[in-house]
């Protein structure tokens, strides 16, 4: 029975790993930082073990604790939102403990370390992107993304780890941040509210959070290379599909107003992530389509909304 640290256990994605983890009966170390609000995502669970640590005092953990893990997944990050994603001092300094997390996974004993990169290593590119798309960051969180990437792999070949460095696109569903396009469109339609919104004909891409961690699980769980893997959905269609998606299964009387709102400055972006090596190397592929993942949402945010629920 393989035993898994996973740092940034109460984000969106972290508790849902956790979760994946203990129903396939994998022992969980959660790492959560100190006087976390979110603590309560974590289910209870004899498996399961829960330390308050925030992310610059990772190098504590080693000693913290008198046993060996078998596989490190590390989703700290600190500033992954809004304004905070170009603060250069503040992104940097995850560079930083990324390293530090590395260096505790080998103390540890961990034979297995994955870390969770971005999209926005690759910057903006509207062709489709594999693994060895050039990487062009345009934020200070992209830049220092790749940064740790690069550095973290080549630390974890000075450690003998194998390393599995997840490039994650759009993730969705119950629990995401209440501003993500997803929420704010779905809270949005189901108060009848008008939208205004670009022309969305940018091409995109969405997966479902319990087929992302999946896919971060089989990254441990199946014998494959090591190096970058892009964690995304099979579905690439423009914007504007989705959101139509969700409207006729909301039924809304919301007025989705396309074009009201011009591109920015730098551009329209389309996000295309090519999985294939993923696919390839560990036979994962996702198991929710788009509309059944927006149907777990609704019937999540009309609980939040408190409006009555109906069946879809």
């Amino acid at each position: 029975m393989k035993k898994v640290i996973v740092t940034g256990a109460t984000g969106f994605i972290g508790f849902n790993l956790v979760n994946a983890l203990l129903e396939k009966g994998y022992n969980v170390l959660a790492i959560v930082h100190r006087n976390s609000q979110n603590i309560n995502r974590i289910p209870k669970s004899p498996s399961l073990k829960i330390i308050e640590l925030d992310v610059d005092e990772i190098s504590k953990l080693s000693s913290m604790i008198n046993e060996e893990y078998d596989v490190f997944i590390n989703l700290a990050w600190v500033g992954t939102k809004g304004d905070d994603r170009n603060i250069k001092e503040l992104q940097d300094s995850n560079h930083g403990y990324t390293l530090e997390t590395i260096s505790v996974a080998h103390q540890l004993g961990c034979k297995t370390f994955i870390g969770a990169g971005s999209q926005a290593e690759y910057g903006i590119c509207n062709e489709q992107i594999s693994e060895l798309t050039e990487c062009n960051p345009v934020t200070a969180y992209g830049k220092a993304k790749l940064w740790s990437t690069i550095d973290g792999c080549k630390l974890c070949e000075q450690y003998n780890m194998d390393y599995k460095w997840s490039r994650i696109f759009s993730i969705y569903g119950p629990g995401d941040y209440q501003k993500t396009l997803v929420i704010s469109l779905i809270d949005k339609m189901l108060l009848n509210e008008d939208i205004n919104l670009t022309k969305c004909i940018q091409k995109w891409n969405y997966l479902y959070v319990k087929d992302a961690v999946e896919a971060l699980i089989k990254l441990f769980e199946v014998k494959c290379v090591n190096g970058i893997y892009n964690i995304g959905g099979t579905d690439n269609r423009e914007l504007k599909d989705f959101i139509n998606e969700i409207s006729k299964l909301i039924d809304t009387k919301s007025r989705l107003n396309y074009g009201a709102v011009s591109y920015p400055e730098t551009g329209m972006v389309s996000i295309q992530p090519s999985v294939d090596k993923l696919i390839n190397e560990t036979n994962w592929k996702p198991a929710t389509s788009f509309e059944e993942g927006i149907k777990e949402i609704i019937i999540a945010r009309k609980k939040i909304l408190n409006l009555n629920s109906r069946i879809l």
